[in-house]
């Protein structure tokens, strides 16, 4: 029927179908056009984020690497790794780069004996969503840290009931370390077993250091002494 429509018919049927619809027509573009062009700001802004703080992080490194005779670094160069740290954890919180910000930052300071401090830095990064992998290899960290600052029961805590991966044999061997620390040898030696046993690196050293501590926890064997009975009753005979 609309093809036999006169042109003024036509145009007077758009004008009212554009009275009713217009407006809504109008706002769906818009909003498409504008999610559009929203969301690729979004995706600029987060692009620059990154290469933002993939910088300060790479400052941090070169720092730390700029320490070429394997000593402990000079305390300018620490104050250095600190501020950009902390610029990291304050402007860049949500990013990776942060997190390991936050680790380097608790190895420092336990190389300094800053149990506190170190503590501290470390329970930030658990705090800040870190991906599965950052959180196991966070958790050790502050489990020793905790430890190392006499707290063992929640160092003990926090290696326990936890889905370790890859990193199965270091928590193992934590375990083991934090029970040896509590005096409970038996505890200690099934740890280093478990850890021996999980141990995937190629590295001979982590093994013969297990197999160290697997001697120094082992329990002593006992020899059962088999009755003479029949040897004495032929004597007797």
């Amino acid at each position: 029927m609309a093809d036999h429509l006169s042109e003024e018919e036509q145009i007077e049927a758009f004008k009212r179908w554009w009275a009713e619809n217009g407006l809504q027509m109008i706002a769906a573009v818009v909003l498409i056009v504008g999610g559009y062009f929203g969301w690729q700001f979004w995706q600029d802004r987060q692009q620059t984020q990154i290469e933002q703080a993939s910088d300060l992080y790479v400052e941090m490194i070169d720092i730390v690497s700029s320490q070429t005779d394997g000593g402990r670094l000079t305390l300018e160069k620490e104050v250095a790794i600190g501020k950009l740290a902390d610029q990291l954890k304050t402007e860049f919180s949500g990013s990776g780069y942060a997190q390991f910000a936050a680790l380097l930052k608790a190895k420092l300071a336990v190389d300094n004996k800053e149990l506190d401090l170190a503590a501290a830095e470390l329970q930030w990064a658990m705090d800040s969503d870190p991906t599965p992998e950052t959180e196991r290899l966070v958790r050790l960290r502050l489990a020793r840290v905790e430890a190392a600052r006499g707290n063992l029961d929640s160092a003990l805590q926090m290696v326990q009931g936890i889905d370790s991966a890859d990193m199965k044999s270091a928590y193992e061997e934590a375990k083991g370390d934090f029970y040896l620390q509590q005096g409970n040898t038996a505890a200690a030696y099934t740890a280093y077993e478990s850890a021996l046993a999980a141990n995937q690196s190629s590295d001979t050293m982590i093994s013969n250091i297990l197999q160290l501590k697997i001697s120094q926890v082992k329990p002593a064997e006992t020899t059962i002494e088999t009755p003479e009975t029949d040897s004495q009753e032929g004597d007797s005979q």
